[in-house]
């Protein structure tokens, strides 16, 4: 029982990734699930349903067709919403129960297609793994189903900017995502192409006449590195956090420089996203480099602490630093330099050796009498809307704000 939770939370699972990153696209976004689910992955985890129309829907499945099988009725009603709706794609996904029994989606996809002339994503989620594979598959099959050849190659130095995963999930609505965008700008370049709030299907699909990807979390990733490998557009992994950040990842973009914060080649092989069924004895071989004390401890998503680390190093003159990742489904290319931990105590003993944790506000119930020691850094993917009036803005000079609390 050491792998069990008592206090903390799980991160948004993989089907709330794939309704994130297709949200705003004008897709039929059908989760295979029972009645009553989907308010998780289309309202709980998902903001933008407040003012921005989406068609995420759910199955209903229900417990007769989950013993005998019933995938007719699926495809039925599916085709059916599809020619009322009339969307630009359809996306079908799983949940626990659906791969349980071994619902067959990639031949219920071929079904669809063949019904309904619209090209179809079929997604064998589980509602195990996080938010990351999730969406990271979903930026990967848009890639591949929709981006056009290219009419022009990239340029050196880059003008065109790709941005990859960029989602409410990582960056909430309080306005990352526009002045992220706002500072591309205003460096004289431009945004070609956003993954995906704020753009289009229709301009998506011109992605590979980008000249460089600013890959801006994990869930970005995949999809960067077939767009390197196809086309060979560069990637850049990071976010422009703290102002000494700025001009670095701006400078890296223009010359597509890969090894900005990861140290990475952009020369690796392409990775295949998993969606294997859960090995419930994988937190025996969660990867440890230190157990020592530290200054700070940062807990979170990849590209996020990295970013952060960056900023406290450079800009705060702190040194002692531990990154903790508690997503071990996340891009092994970019855990290389931090703990891999998502058992609970495991993660305590960690909090109880460093004199100040930065985490999602979750986290500080792991010590419920040494609160002081934790710094609020909301992650939307995590605790959803319950601490979105303390998330910060976090992109370029704005962190200041923030690091007042430090």
């Amino acid at each position: 029982m050491k792998q069990a939770q008592q206090i903390l939370s799980t991160y948004a699972v993989d089907m709330f990734g794939i309704a994130s990153a297709l949200y705003e696209l004008g897709g039929l976004v059908v989760m295979h699930d029972a009645s009553g689910c989907n308010s998780t992955y289309s309202t709980h985890d998902e903001p933008r349903w407040y003012d921005t129309p989406s068609m995420v829907y759910i199955s209903g499945l229900c417990e007769i067709d989950t013993i005998q099988g019933n995938d007719m009725r699926l495809i039925d009603e599916v085709a059916a919403a599809a020619e009322e709706t009339g969307p630009a794609f359809i996306a079908v996904g799983g949940s626990p129960m659906p791969n349980a029994i071994g619902t067959d989606f990639r031949a219920i996809e071929q079904i669809l297609r063949q019904r309904t002339g619209l090209p179809v994503l079929s997604f064998r989620t589980d509602g195990i793994h996080s938010y990351l594979p999730g969406a990271g598959e979903a930026y990967l099959r848009l890639v591949k189903e929709f981006v056009k050849s290219p009419r022009v190659k990239p340029q050196k130095p880059a003008v065109r900017v790709n941005i990859l995963g960029l989602t409410p999930l990582d960056f909430s609505v309080v306005g990352n995502a526009t002045e992220l965008k706002k500072l591309i700008e205003e460096a004289g370049l431009k945004v070609h192409s956003s993954w995906s709030m704020g753009d289009s299907l229709d301009n998506m699909s011109l992605a590979a006449e980008g000249d460089v990807n600013a890959v801006v979390s994990s869930t970005g990733f995949y999809a960067a590195q077939y767009l390197k490998e196809k086309y060979d557009i560069p990637y850049v992994v990071g976010i422009p956090a703290g102002r000494a950040a700025v001009e670095p990842w701006l400078k890296a973009l223009k010359s597509g420089d890969s090894t900005y914060l990861t140290g990475l080649t952009g020369k690796e092989s392409l990775r295949k996203v998993q969606f294997a069924m859960a090995d419930l004895n994988a937190w025996k071989n969660e990867s440890r480099q230190s157990e020592e004390s530290c200054d700070i401890l940062l807990i979170g998503e990849p590209v996020r602490i990295l970013s952060l680390r960056r900023y406290l190093e450079v800009e705060k003159g702190i040194r002692n630093i531990r990154l903790i990742c508690p997503l071990a489904d996340a891009p092994n290319l970019l855990l290389k330099d931090m703990d891999i931990i998502s058992v609970e105590d495991e993660l305590r003993q960690a909090c109880k050796a460093a004199k100040k944790i930065i985490a999602d506000p979750i986290y500080s119930h792991l010590l419920p009498k040494e609160e002081k020691r934790f710094v609020s850094f909301p992650h939307e993917a995590y605790s959803g809307r319950r601490y979105r009036d303390e998330m910060p803005l976090f992109i370029g000079g704005f962190i200041e704000e923030w690091a007042k609390t430090l």
